[in-house]
């Protein structure tokens, strides 16, 4: 054998351990299946359009840490509205009560990361709201609480008033005016984040909002003001603030073949 055709079969060689653990690394990443509810409950409240999702999470090949995951949302007419979590409930086990029965006992966690185990099926109930709709209000919100703080500090509070004030009616105006939901089908992609690569399965979907369906989220708009006054107004004596009780709607959802 000549030098050159060793030098040729040593940098042969130096090549195969990068070959190697490429091929291992691609053999391994993990590959995570999702795995969700038929119906998902899909709703409109003063924090905006809210999608809350049970999800399961599987993966193979080895566990991942999933440190963010959001919705894509898209209408049969283009129009794309993105999700982000912003909280979980997780299912800790049950618990039984003489009186009502067997209960769920759940523990609602900070949304930071999720692990994902080979060993474990990761059932999660999720929050998903949308960030542009919460950014915008909170900036809204900022100044009526800033009047807020003035009125109570100078002992010049009066809380049918306040309502009333032009910084209120512009949260009044933000929160009607920003509802995205109209009839048709609905196009949603789950999102998933990690500092590891990965390969994701079932991450699509796709449901239908019907015109009774929008109506009734529509009615929520009317209840944006006496929710506000509920958290503002103090109580009358001797009597508990009524709730208000929200629209929310269930849906249909399919899983699509791509």
């Amino acid at each position: 054998m000549s030098l050159i055709e060793v030098a040729a079969v040593v940098g042969a060689f130096a090549w195969a351990p990068p070959i190697f653990s490429a091929i291992r690394n691609w053999l391994t990443k993990p590959e995570i299946r999702v795995i969700t509810q038929a119906t998902p409950e899909i709703g409109y409240t003063v924090l905006g359009p809210i999608i809350n999702l049970q999800i399961a999470l599987t993966v193979q090949h080895k566990d991942i840490v999933v440190t963010g995951m959001q919705l894509q949302v898209r209408h049969e007419s283009g129009t794309k509205t993105l999700f982000s979590w912003q909280g979980i409930v997780q299912r800790m086990g049950t618990m039984t009560n003489p009186q009502i029965g067997v209960m769920p006992y759940e523990k609602e966690l900070n949304v930071l990361a999720m692990k994902v185990s080979l060993k474990d099926v990761e059932e999660r109930f999720i929050r998903f709201q949308n960030p542009e709709f919460l950014d915008r209000k909170t900036e809204i919100e900022a100044v009526s609480l800033k009047k807020l703080a003035h009125l109570r500090q100078s002992n010049t509070f009066e809380g049918e008033g306040f309502l009333r004030s032009q910084e209120m009616a512009d949260l009044y105006s933000y929160t009607r005016q920003a509802f995205p939901w109209k009839p048709g089908t609905y196009h949603l992609s789950i999102i998933l984040e990690s500092p590891d690569k990965f390969t994701v399965l079932d991450d699509q979907y796709s449901f239908i909002l019907t015109p009774l369906q929008i109506q009734q989220l529509e009615g929520n708009l009317n209840l944006v003001e006496p929710y506000y006054a509920n958290e503002i107004l103090p109580p009358e004596d001797g009597k508990e603030t009524k709730k208000v009780q929200m629209n929310w709607v269930y849906p249909q959802m399919k899983r699509v073949q791509v």
